[in-house]
This record gives structure tokens, sequence and C-alpha cells, in this order.
């Protein structure tokens, strides 16, 4: 319940979302760089993905059982909460930086590119 309500206040700090057409444009460019943030689990559509989507895959991490993460490819003896709570950690990190994305905001740019461009 303690980690719910803090991801909860995580999810409330974002900002509203950006507009449908800025959306897809970021998603655009960054695809076009082949940007794949570094994330634990699968997760689909994640360029594209607004507030309700991070609220719900926030959830469906959460939710997740032993079956599912070894489908992941997780051992068996693997601390499946450490890696929920490490996932969920890069989720929320790189969401925030796809919204910075999406606002142009070049300090963020400067950052995927530095990773994408500039080698």
């Amino acid at each position: 319940m303690k980690a719910e309500r803090m991801w909860q206040k995580v999810l409330e700090e974002f900002p509203a979302d950006a507009p449908a057409d800025r959306i897809e444009s970021t998603a655009r460019v960054l695809e076009g760089m082949s940007y794949e943030p570094v994330l634990l689990l699968k997760t689909p559509g994640f360029l594209r993905m607004g507030r309700n989507d991070l609220e719900h895959e926030i959830g469906r991490v959460h939710e997740m059982t032993i079956k599912e993460m070894m489908a992941e490819g997780f051992s068996e003896n693997a601390n499946f909460n450490e890696f929920k709570g490490k996932h969920l950690q890069l989720l929320v990190y790189h969401y925030g930086l796809l919204c910075r994305l999406r606002t142009d905001d070049p300090t963020a740019w400067d950052i995927v590119n530095e990773l994408y461009e500039d080698d």
C-alpha cells in the first residue's frame, strides 16, 4: 500500500499529456534515432505513453506473477520485488525525460543526442 501511494504521488507530479500530434511526432523522431530506453521489462508502446498508460503500466508491473517475471527472462531465484522496483524507477525516469522531449526541452534533447548521435 505504501508503494502504491508513493507511485501515485509521482504520477501526480508529471505534467498533463502533450497534444496527440506532439506525442506522435516526438515518438517518430525517437524511432528514427533507434531510441530505446533502458528498461528491465518489456514495455510496448512506451514512446507513445500518456499518464494513464504509465499508471496502467505501474499497476501491471506491481501485479506481475513469478511466472510472468520468468517469462520475461528472470531466473526462478531472482529477487522479483527488487527487479520490479528498479524497472519502475527506470520507467518513471524515462517517462519524465520523454515528457521533456515532447516540450522540446533542449537539455532533454542533449541527453538523447549524446547517447544516440554523438558517437
